[in-house]
C-alpha cells in the first residue's frame, strides 16, 4: 500500500506543472453588441452611483446594487461612469 501511495504521489508531482490553476478567461462579446447599439441610444445600463461603474442587462449587478439608476450607456459615459471590467 505504501508503494502504491508513493507511485500516486510521484505521478501527481510530475503532472502538477501541467495543470493550470488560472481563472477562466471571460469573453466580452456582449460589449461589442452594446457599443454598436449605443449609436441609437437604446442600451439601458444600470449605474452603481457609489462605485461609478455601469452594468449591462444580464450581468449579476444589473439593477442589483443598493445605490444606482438606469440610463442609456451614452448618458452613463457622458456623466463619467465606466463599464464594468469583469462582466459580473
Amino acid at each position: 500500500m505504501k508503494r502504491f501511495i508513493a507511485v500516486i504521489a510521484a505521478l501527481l508531482l510530475v503532472s502538477l506543472p501541467s495543470i493550470s490553476f488560472a481563472a477562466p478567461k471571460h469573453h466580452h462579446h456582449h460589449r461589442a453588441v452594446h457599443h454598436k447599439a449605443t449609436a441609437d441610444n437604446s442600451v439601458r445600463v444600470w449605474v452603481n452611483t457609489n462605485s461609478g461603474v455601469y452594468h449591462y442587462p444580464g450581468e449579476r449587478w444589473y439593477g442589483n446594487t443598493q445605490e444606482g439608476e438606469f440610463m442609456t450607456e451614452k448618458q452613463a459615459i457622458a456623466r463619467g461612469y465606466r463599464a464594468t471590467e469583469n462582466g459580473q
